[in-house]
């Protein structure tokens, strides 16, 4: 069992997140990110066996400057746009893999800041 994090803004159309088994919903303000200060943050629960098909369709939905993640005991999977890394889950981000999706996401408008992924169990 995989979770994980996807914003309703990150997403073209948010109405996907329907499909999904949420654990939570939270609401965060950012007012430094106008006209939307508001985030809605779903923490959503995905099988081991559908994982990858539903991260093609986050992948295929991301706005470009966002990502998702989940995460189980020994896998991190980040989305971004048209984008999916896999790496393994490290106390301190350093895998190649981790440089290669740190450099996608700068890329593609990802802020620095926001590149040490919060996990919780």
């Amino acid at each position: 069992m995989f979770k994980g994090f996807v914003l309703s803004e990150s997403l073209k159309d948010p109405t996907v997140l329907n499909a999904f088994d949420q654990i939570r919903v939270k609401v965060e303000k950012h007012p430094e990110y106008l006209p939307k200060p508001l985030w809605h943050d779903f923490k959503l629960k995905i099988s081991d066996k559908s994982i990858r098909k539903s991260l093609e369709i986050f992948a295929k939905e991301m706005k470009k400057g966002w990502y998702a993640h989940f995460w189980n005991k020994t896998t991190l999977w980040v989305v971004l746009p048209r984008k999916i890394f896999r790496m393994p889950r490290e106390k301190v981000w350093k895998s190649q893999e981790y440089q290669k999706c740190r450099n996608y996401a700068a890329k593609h408008g990802v802020e620095k800041q926001y590149l040490n992924f919060w996990i919780e169990d």
